[in-house]
């Protein structure tokens, strides 16, 4: 794990611990990492189930992103239905093939976010920017507030979120057409990249 990001996690943590004034509050403040070893997930269905080794199995889960923009395939927080949180699985790499899979198509429908593949236009209109894009789901046409504010960087390109808080993402200035990085120059962005 990235030391600076554990420091940061154990940081945050010990802030909560200090306002906690009982020692029996601490126990909902530790991180449960699980033993990717120990854990599989399969379907009934279309729910997601989880078995963890000598501990529990749940009917059903939700996976969530501890980090969903800048480490969206780490730190996967898997919870009941309820909100509680079984544990993290750090690297959901780690699980066997066929859970890995599972998970991955969960999470796939949970954070769907379309690739900008072309930017047809972009156009600026009193504040508000209207974008006419091609996805990896076909043509959208969505609004921003402004270009520079609805953009956050990723450890794969870009996530535009416009104004109803739909997510895209736009991946690495090289991989664009021709057409689009010109685009993307005549706007500014390739400050971003």
């Amino acid at each position: 794990m990235d030391n600076g990001l554990e420091l940061k996690i154990l940081k945050n943590t010990e802030s909560i611990m200090n306002n906690i004034e009982t020692k029996d509050d601490l126990s909902e403040f530790r991180l449960n990492y699980l033993d990717p070893k120990k854990v599989k997930f399969f379907r009934h269905g279309d729910i997601l189930r989880v078995t963890i080794e000598d501990d529990r199995s749940c009917l059903r889960v939700v996976p969530i992103r501890s980090f969903p923009i800048s480490m969206r395939d780490k730190y996967i927080s898997i919870r009941d239905m309820k909100g509680n949180e079984l544990g993290i699985i750090k690297d959901p790499k780690e699980l066997d093939k066929e859970s890995y899979k599972v998970l991955e198509e969960e999470i796939y429908k949970r954070y769907f976010v379309p690739v900008i593949l072309k930017i047809r236009s972009i156009r600026d209109k009193l504040g508000i920017v209207e974008w006419e894009v091609i996805t990896d789901r076909g043509f959208r046409k969505f609004l921003t507030r402004s270009i520079h504010d609805s953009i956050e960087e990723t450890d794969r390109g870009f996530i535009i979120k416009d104004i109803e808080n739909n997510r895209y993402e736009l991946r690495e200035y090289s991989e664009l057409d021709p057409k689009s990085a010109k685009l993307v120059t005549k706007k500014g962005l390739t400050s971003l990249y």
